[in-house]
């Protein structure tokens, strides 16, 4: 027996329900756009006072820094082993003095010395309108206390013997503040011989410059512990040298002017006199050419001692620069706070509607 089956085709409810829901979609957008544009004056008030903010905080707080970075090298020249000890023959200790002291580990505490950074702070610098370094991070940094007349700009001439207590106090607390926050040092692998240093500040100049003369404040103290003994050693053996050669000029006439004397005489004792001055010639031209080969090893020797520091990277103008902007911090709080007013307005319609 058959039955008749009755096909039914299935509704698909599927596009009507979407072309239905992205119609009210549309419908709630627009409903919610009229209600944005209703305070829209509030909103644009908001965007402005996050933007006043936001500028604000950049000029007081969040200033721009320049990032200075400088990496280098020392190289350290093997020494002339046993010729360093043939000018003691005559007393001379040429000794490179200081070796010990120039490690790795130790030429990162020495960059942050205040002997290195006030010597870099008080070297003069042409390049800005306060003179030096110090006096610049003095206008940059302490602006509030300058105008108060609670501190003054170093007189350009003063010598460093003759600071005041309160300048010498004052030039020790702007070391401080700037090893502290201003100056990095380190490297990046402790295996490697490669230092780098980074000086940031808010003046390009000061960051730049301050860079350069801590190299060459901690060079020429590296260089003076390092060599400067056996430099001293040298002037003191040309000394020698150049006292021997004239008693030895002296006493070379004076037995030249013997001999002419005794010739054509028949007794022989004008000639012991001459004898003398020819033995006398002749030790002081030995202690002459000791002397003088001495002073040439010393040199060889200093030569080869003197270490070389090798500038592997240097900065260069216009520096690296981090920070947000005033203008950009002042955009980014007028969208943050207009943001936010957006959602507390989003939220008190639901919160109304429940």
């Amino acid at each position: 027996m058959e039955h008749n089956k009755e096909h039914i085709e299935p509704v698909n409810l599927s596009n009507q329900d979407d072309e239905i829901s992205l119609k009210e979609l549309i419908e709630k957008g627009k409903a919610l756009f009229t209600y944005f544009m209703g305070y829209k004056w509030v909103i644009v008030a908001s965007g402005l006072l996050g933007g006043g903010i936001g500028f604000g905080y950049a000029h007081y707080y969040n200033v721009e820094v320049y990032e200075s970075k400088l990496t280098f090298a020392i190289e350290e020249k093997s020494g002339g082993g046993s010729l360093m000890g043939l000018a003691s023959q005559f007393g001379v200790d040429i000794g490179g003095g200081g070796g010990g002291m120039f490690t790795s580990d130790n030429l990162l505490l020495l960059f942050k010395s205040n002997r290195i950074i006030q010597g870099a702070l008080l070297r003069p610098l042409p390049e800005v309108k306060e003179g030096n370094l110090y006096n610049h991070y003095l206008d940059i940094h302490y602006q509030k206390a300058l105008n108060e007349k609670k501190i003054s700009l170093l007189p350009l001439d003063l010598e460093r013997e003759k600071f005041s207590r309160g300048q010498d106090s004052l030039l020790k607390k702007v070391s401080i503040n700037f090893s502290e926050n201003g100056l990095t040092i380190g490297k990046k692998d402790k295996k490697a011989s490669f230092i780098d240093i980074t000086v940031k500040d808010q003046s390009e100049l000061f960051a730049f410059w301050m860079n350069r003369y801590l190299v060459e404040e901690a060079t020429h103290l590296y260089l003076d512990l390092k060599v400067g003994k056996m430099k001293r050693s040298v002037t003191i053996l040309q000394n020698r040298v150049d006292s021997v050669q004239r008693i030895l000029d002296g006493t070379m006439r004076s037995a030249a002017s013997g001999i002419d004397q005794s010739m054509g005489l028949v007794s022989n004792v004008p000639r012991v006199s001459t004898a003398k001055k020819q033995m006398e010639v002749q030790m002081l031209g030995t202690l002459f050419g000791e002397l003088t080969k001495n002073l040439e090893l010393t040199k060889f020797t200093l030569d080869r001692e003197e270490p070389t520091i090798q500038i592997v990277d240097a900065p260069t103008f216009p520096l690296e620069k981090f920070g947000n902007g005033r203008v950009k911090s002042g955009v980014i709080g007028g969208f943050l706070l207009g943001f936010i007013t957006l959602g507390w307005l989003f939220l008190r319609k639901i919160l109304r509607e429940l």
